[in-house]
């Protein structure tokens, strides 16, 4: 359950190498020139195993003892942290052992020597107790190892958890939009169709498109700005069939060129809102839709007029809009800018959305 991003990876060498290493920056000056194998200092030999096998442990106890320990799977998890415990802290201790008895052998033609040697251990408390008190510095490392680990599995769990219930949120938000714009869709082909409109074959090729892009495209987090604005394409085509001359509709796109994704479904709520309450046969109106693309920014203006419905629809767009701005906070929190201006007579929104 670690990050194991490309970034998160290198991190971890990072630490797990200064760690290892530490032995070498932070061993007393005085143990330098203590007994060696091989020319091997073994205090630092000693310092070098305990770290190795603490790194070992703390991968270990993250991905095998907690998930056994979740699983309930108790005489299981006792028994192999009693197992890595061992084999944990045994090799410093074995290595520790052959750091003690050499000191009373090392310099037994001289007096002056041995004298110094004993005063040492005297000071220190004996050659046993040295021993000790270096297993008790062990066992608390090796606990913190433990804790940590323990510690940054939960911390992961959370974040897991976080963000399945994220997912399943936006899920819904996303489930409450689609069957929206649909039902809309239909009821136009219906009016086409009850018309006998030549424009319903049309219309049917254009609302096939949708729905392919609803059942496939919009499942993933995110998509292509270019899908998106296909989807919107064809949507608003499908309202100038509809409105035919009752209202004039002026759709643009600047920029292209940048190739960005967005959250599908993320901006079409809007642009239906304007065609809801900004459309009579009786009464000429005009549509402004702007979308504008830059290097770090997705911007998205629509402008109508308000004009009485005179047909009752009785989807509910406000919940809509409701639902995108919540997808917004969710997907986008602090990335982006919606201004909304409503007079009697004028409905505008503006929303810029910043991208990576």
């Amino acid at each position: 359950m670690i990050n194991n991003s490309k970034k998160s990876l290198w991190i971890q060498i990072i630490c797990i190498c200064i760690f290892i290493i530490a032995p070498f920056l932070l061993i007393p000056e005085h143990h330098s020139a203590g007994p060696s194998i091989a020319g091997i200092n073994l205090m630092l030999l000693k310092n070098l195993v305990a770290n190795t096998l603490l790194v070992v442990f703390f991968y270990f106890n993250y991905y095998i003892l907690i998930p056994l320990f979740y699983a309930k799977k108790y005489p299981r998890f006792i028994l192999y942290f009693l197992i890595s415990g061992f084999l944990s802290l045994a090799p410093p201790l074995l290595v520790e052992s052959r750091n003690v008895s050499p000191k009373t052998h090392t310099h037994a033609h001289n007096p002056k020597n041995n004298f110094e040697d004993h005063e040492r251990e005297v000071r220190s408390g004996g050659p046993k107790k040295h021993g000790v008190k270096h297993l008790e510095d062990d066992l608390f490392l090796f606990l913190a190892v433990f804790i940590i680990s323990i510690a940054l599995n939960l911390q992961a769990r959370i974040k897991q958890s976080e963000k399945e219930k994220l997912a399943a949120e936006l899920a819904y938000l996303k489930s409450q939009i689609n069957p929206h714009f649909l039902f809309n869709t239909l009821n136009n082909i219906y009016a086409l169709a009850l018309k006998k409109s030549d424009d319903t074959a049309n219309a049917i090729v254009k609302l096939s498109g949708m729905m392919r892009y609803n059942i496939i495209d919009a499942q993933s987090e995110f998509i292509e700005i270019e899908k998106e604005i296909a989807y919107i394409s064809s949507y608003i085509e499908l309202q100038k069939i509809r409105i035919g001359e009752t209202a004039k509709v002026n759709f643009s796109i600047d920029g292209m060129e940048h190739k960005h994704q967005i959250a599908p479904l993320l901006l079409i709520s809007f642009i239906e809102n304007a065609f809801k309450y900004g459309v009579n046969p009786e009464i000429e109106s005009i549509i402004q839709i702007a979308i504008g693309i830059t290097n770090n920014t997705i911007e998205l203006k629509v402008s109508n007029k308000i004009v009485p419905v005179s047909i009752v629809d009785n989807t509910k767009t406000g919940t809509g809009i409701a639902n995108v701005i919540r997808r917004l906070d969710l997907l986008y929190s602090g990335k982006y800018h919606l201004q909304i201006s409503h007079t009697d007579t004028d409905y505008t929104i503006t929303l810029i959305i910043t991208i990576k």
